[in-house]
């Protein structure tokens, strides 16, 4: 066992319980194995994490809100170069979350219904609620004719679903391209045109 300062070997610990949370889900992952995979005795694993329960919250479901709460605010920062600039950026930094994490959003979500509806009231909809409240606040510089608590989950389905189908078909994401795709479609609708009266 290679001795790590406490706070590397924490972070080894959550990046091996990472690995196997995502490998087998929470329910088939065991204690014993991530201690294992790290090379780490089990007591050792329980001196920096009283359960399996708190290792995946904080291996897991932390990161992910952390990953969610970094777009909002990349968001808002964007804003000040004007809409199309924060739209941009918004669809950039969630499909590279969702590109790089999918195999997390899938373990959290869709492991059974109550934990993924648990997971999904407790971290995604107060994700999309900020982004609904960034949009009502925004007015000229994103202004809307439809309720943003429509478009707002609507935006962030894109996102996810073009990350799922690159992921499933094995392919790169070109971030970017796709990100000024999802903005000039949000800012001037599928045919690019205002529509007629």
């Amino acid at each position: 066992m290679v001795r790590l300062h406490a706070e590397e070997r924490r972070k080894q610990l959550l990046a091996v319980a990472r690995e196997e949370f995502a490998r087998v889900g929470p329910e088939g992952a065991r204690i014993s194995d991530i201690a294992r995979l790290a090379g780490v005795n089990v007591a050792l694993l329980y001196r920096y994490f009283d359960s399996k329960e708190q290792l995946f919250e904080e291996a897991i479901v932390e990161p992910i809100d952390h990953l969610l709460q970094d777009v909002l605010a990349q968001t808002i920062a964007g804003s000040i170069n004007g809409s199309s600039e924060a739209v941009k950026i918004f669809y950039r930094s969630l499909l590279l979350v969702f590109v790089e994490y999918l195999d997390l959003f899938n373990v959290v979500l869709f492991r059974d219904r109550d934990s993924g509806q648990e997971f999904y009231l407790r971290r995604i909809a107060p994700f999309i609620d900020s982004l609904v409240d960034q949009v009502r606040s925004a007015d000229e510089l994103w202004s809307q004719k439809a309720d943003p608590r429509l478009t707002a989950p609507m935006c962030v389905g894109m996102c996810w679903g073009v990350a799922m189908d690159a992921h499933f078909r094995g392919i790169d994401l070109d971030a970017e391209g796709v990100a000024e795709t999802l903005a000039a479609m949000t800012l001037n609708g599928l045919s690019g045109r205002p529509p007629s009266s």
